[in-house]
């Protein structure tokens, strides 16, 4: 009997080598060469406190003082007042009336400056003497209680 249980013992020890020896070696950390990381890791999202607009991004964000000088590229939504410098862009401010889907209306504060409607991305419009080009439309950003549309606008002087 004591030889059979150390013969019990080693067989034991022998086959569950064999059976998980296999799944050993394909086990291996993600970072490995040859092997695929896990599923999990590969479609698990990272998590932020509060969702940013998908798509491009405007390099001045929500910083509307960055446009002064007439060259920003900004976030913008319906009632955006975009301050400008009037002698860069020939009336004192950008105003955004509506960003929707459709398009994005805006105007310079000025009885000069004419304005666009319904611009859509890919779109330039001259407004005084500067050059709004519509980048995106339709960004979803959290607003208050709900989302909104947001808009990428490009200012630049003509």
């Amino acid at each position: 009997m004591r030889t059979s249980t150390p013969l019990a013992a080693a067989v034991l020890a022998v086959s569950l080598t064999a059976c998980g020896g296999g799944s050993d070696t394909s086990a291996s950390p993600a970072g490995s060469p040859g092997s695929p990381p896990p599923a999990e890791e590969s479609s698990a999202a990272p998590t932020t406190s509060a969702p940013l607009p998908t798509g491009p991004y405007a390099k001045d964000g929500f910083n509307y003082p960055a446009c002064k000088d007439g060259a920003c590229e900004i976030y913008v939504r319906t009632g955006t007042r975009v301050p400008m410098k009037t002698s860069v862009a020939g009336f004192g401010t950008l105003l955004v009336s509506k960003a929707t889907a459709s398009g994005v209306d805006f105007a310079g504060k000025s009885p000069d400056a004419a304005g666009s409607i319904g611009q859509q991305p890919g779109y330039r419009a001259r407004i005084g003497k500067l050059d709004v080009v519509t980048v995106t439309v339709n960004q979803r950003h959290p607003a208050g209680n709900g989302v909104e549309t947001l808009a990428i606008l490009r200012l630049s002087p003509a």
